[in-house]
């Protein structure tokens, strides 16, 4: 039995069996699941099975199971093939997930997500055409703190039409990077004629609660004056974020306008139209001294009536960050009287947009049929 075939065999199997349980959250081996696993099996399953499928056709008709130890690999290399198999048919509900949630707003505010969707071109083509519609303009500075400042645009090649998204990534508030996280939602909103931001922000140790959340709100004075150039539309701003991104964007949403919160800038206004929170933390922050007492570190603290509307987007199956502070930022906002839908992905992981995905396709969907609600909604307040 060739030993490469059992390598892959074992280690694909390790991968479908801590996607097909749940890990202890925040442990080394549910941070195998979130890396191994979330970012490059669960999402494009179906390859994975193929590739398994044709080295143990080859292996057998090759001749090289030969033992009765090689005909248990082969068996259990089919096991793995069906697991695949449970991991591509958790896939698809999604798409009634979103649905479901974005319809509690408005039951008429699921243009895109209504009906059925063929995904055959995404499970075919995992890598995305068409970037070449898109112009992006990298590294523009937008504070004064160097590489943790600057920021990437994406827009049409022809005339912006559509709103724009400030974007956040995610990595626990001291890694990650503007290119990392939702890349195909990045270029395909700007296919769709939106302009998108997506920001570096200052991380741990440099960058110390509030600083990210100041940085965010430069970003958006950076959109309501010079992104004017760029085709950003002033008065339909929505802010995005994964993970930490998250956290930050729903701070930056709940806070328009607080001074204290834009030093050198307290003129500028920050509201915004609306938030998308992806397999988001919200709640509070490892905080003291001055930053403690001068503003709450969870947005959660900080929910009021008239808070712009909120999509918060959970990973069902996410073995970084559990639903508890989603579900405590939903109840709060809705105890407030804002506008909130939430939706668990079922089978999901932790940046479970990484790559171009069915998951992905949907929630790019309800992306854009909440942000053409909020837009047409009434507004709080």
């Amino acid at each position: 039995m060739p030993p490469g075939y059992l390598i892959t065999v074992l280690i694909i199997g390790a991968c479908v069996l801590l996607l097909l349980t749940r890990p202890r959250r925040q442990s080394r081996v549910g941070t195998v699941s979130y890396i191994a696993g979330g970012l490059l099996i669960n999402e494009q399953p179906h390859w994975y099975a193929a590739l398994l499928a044709v080295i143990t056709v080859l292996a057998v008709v090759q001749g090289e199971i030969t033992s009765a130890a090689g005909w248990v690999v082969v068996a259990l290399a089919c096991v793995v093939v069906a697991g695949l198999f449970v991991l591509l048919a958790r896939i698809f509900p999604s798409r009634d997930a979103l649905r479901t949630a974005v319809a509690r707003l408005d039951e008429h505010a699921v243009d895109r997500l209504a009906g059925k969707r063929s995904h055959l071109g995404v499970l075919l083509a995992p890598v995305p055409l068409g970037r070449a519609l898109v112009r992006r303009t990298r590294n523009i500075a937008y504070g004064p703190a160097g590489k943790a400042n600057r920021l990437d645009v994406y827009r049409p090649r022809d005339e912006a039409t559509g709103p724009t998204l400030i974007y956040l990534h995610g990595g626990r508030f001291r890694m990650g990077d503007k290119q990392r996280e939702s890349q195909r939602m990045k270029y395909r909103l700007a296919c769709q004629g939106w302009v998108v931001i997506s920001a570096n922000y200052r991380l741990n140790p440099e960058g110390k609660f509030p600083d990210f959340l100041i940085d965010l709100k430069r970003v958006i004075a950076w959109a309501r004056s010079e992104g004017l150039a760029f085709g950003v539309d002033p008065e339909r701003i929505f802010l995005a974020g994964s993970s930490a991104g998250a956290h930050i964007s729903a701070m930056a949403a709940l806070t328009p306008g607080r001074p204290d919160l834009q030093p050198g800038f307290e003129e500028v206004e920050t509201p915004v139209q609306g938030v998308i929170g992806l397999y988001g933390y919200y709640g509070r922050l490892n905080v003291s001294g001055e930053a403690a007492q001068a503003i709450p570190s969870s947005p959660i603290d900080l929910a009021h009536p008239d808070a712009p509307p909120f999509l918060l987007i959970d990973a069902g199956h996410d073995s970084v960050i559990g639903p508890e502070s989603t579900k405590q930022l939903l109840a709060a906002l809705e105890t407030a009287g804002s506008k909130v839908a939430r939706a668990e992905l079922p089978g999901a992981e932790h940046t479970f947009d990484f790559l171009r995905s069915v998951r992905t396709e949907n929630t790019i969907d309800a992306i854009e049929d909440f942000a053409t609600w909020a837009l047409s909604a009434e507004k709080p307040g």
